[in-house]
């Protein structure tokens, strides 16, 4: 087997890989260390997935000459899906799947966070949310099989645009990608119960104010005049999430530039951005990033 970790079992949550006993996987491109995307090229070993569920958006394009054939397992029975060269299948994060294929092909794959997703392309820090994406087979393509060459490319020159290319990339790729494989976000209806317009605008200011501080549900419930539990509710009916999440995606980003702006410590990196320890900052970094904030240094340094 190969010395390096393979893209696929570094995003699966739940579920069995079966691969060929017969031959080694075969990587001849690799970035497992960039931010919320990752990607790798080479020839597929993998025979069959089993209710396989990962934690980030799967693309893989068919860079081979001939058609990939996929048995995926479906409410009645095992369906075939035909993927033609130059085209991609889209398996979205948190969705299952169990399938069959028999190709030994040449692939290119990309895995994207969906939260990372979320952030590039959402128009505003106040409505981000986990891009959601359907399970999509077949898609054709051009812009999305280029920038996903382009990532290729970033990661065979060990990445001389730096982090900045990598999500300029991404930004276009994820636009494709809900044109593609979205799914259409309902539309909210009004707020009943909500924060006023001055009570959000009052806790958005504290939490921008004191974000490296200790925060709690019932400190912001009194700058409003309200109960914990009443608070928690109007603020997930107002902002879409409830004020740990919103807290923990906020302080997330803030860790992030500061790791690129700044030369100081991890441990201050993460006192400055609100949280406990060095040891929680680097597990929730790298749950919604898919780096270890130290990884990420040594690639900006």
């Amino acid at each position: 087997m190969p010395t390096e970790p393979l893209l696929l079992d570094s995003i699966v949550a739940t579920g069995k890989v079966t691969r060929r006993d017969s031959r080694s996987a075969i990587v001849t491109s690799q970035a497992l260390d960039w931010p919320g995307v990752l990607v790798e090229a080479g020839r597929n070993d993998v025979s069959a997935v089993d209710d396989l569920v990962g934690d980030q958006h799967y693309l893989s394009l068919n860079v081979d000459t001939a058609p990939l054939t996929l048995e995926v397992k479906q409410p009645l029975g095992f369906k075939q899906f035909t993927i033609p060269p130059g085209s991609l299948w889209v398996s979205p994060s948190a969705s299952p799947v169990t399938l069959r294929l028999k190709s030994t092909l040449q692939y290119l794959r990309v895995s994207i966070d969906p939260l990372h997703l979320g952030r590039l392309i959402s128009p505003s820090l106040d409505e981000v949310q986990p891009v959601r994406l359907r399970r999509t087979y077949a898609v054709q393509s051009p812009q999305i099989a280029h920038l996903m060459m382009a990532l290729r490319e970033e990661a065979d020159g060990r990445n001389p645009g730096g982090l900045a290319v990598i999500e300029a990339v991404t930004t276009a790729l994820g636009h494709l990608l809900v044109r593609h494989a979205g799914i259409e976000q309902p539309r909210r209806p009004i707020a009943r119960g909500g924060l006023s317009a001055a009570a959000k605008r009052r806790v958005l200011e504290l939490i921008d104010a004191r974000l490296g501080a200790r925060l709690t549900i019932g400190m912001l419930a009194r700058e409003v005049g309200l109960s914990p539990a009443h608070f928690a509710r109007a603020f997930k009916e107002t902002l879409g999430r409830a004020p740990h999440q919103y807290l923990l995606a906020l302080r997330l980003e803030r860790a992030r530039q500061l790791l690129e702006s700044s030369e100081t410590s991890l441990s201050d990196i993460a006192q400055r951005a609100g949280f406990a320890d060095q040891a929680h900052f680097t597990r929730l970094f790298k749950r919604a990033f898919g780096v270890t904030p130290g990884a990420l240094m040594r690639a900006l340094n």
